[in-house]
């Protein structure tokens, strides 16, 4: 009698060992989906983007923030959302001091609209001076 509650026994153990990994990949999370993400840079200034609902939009702009000067957004995006602003210098010229590099603006499509995404290049302590350089597209949220 012994010997049958042994061999279900460990039936159920080797079971469970081989069902743990599926059930790993399977749990809340796990696969979650990434988003679509669409790149623009200098060259697509004046251009009409599209976008769907939950896109990311990443703005790359030739940046020198050792002047002073930095993109910044200008009015309202909506329906985009800035998410971040970082620096990242050239791998060319990460060494030298007040190199330039490359301003990326993160934005999340957070619903259905058009947007006229507007970013200026200036220092933000000069008010009432035109901004260096102004950066524009239009976006297309479906």
């Amino acid at each position: 009698m012994r010997a049958p509650a042994i061999c279900i026994g460990i039936l159920l153990v080797a079971g469970s060992v081989l069902a743990e990994p599926w059930q790993q990949s399977a749990s809340p999370g796990s696969n979650k989906p990434v988003s679509p993400t669409s790149t623009i840079t200098d060259q697509d200034n004046g251009k009409d983007i599209d976008l769907t609902t939950g896109e990311r939009l990443i703005v790359k702009l030739t940046s020198n923030p050792t002047t002073g000067y930095g993109w910044a957004v200008a009015g309202d995006p909506a329906p985009l959302k800035l998410e971040k602003s970082a620096f990242h210098r050239s791998t060319k010229s990460s060494r030298v001091v007040g190199a330039p590099g490359v301003q990326v603006l993160q934005f999340s499509a957070s619903s259905a609209g058009i947007a006229n995404l507007t970013v200026v290049y200036r220092r933000s302590w000069e008010y009432n001076v035109p901004p260096v350089k102004t950066f524009s597209v239009r976006v297309n949220v479906r």
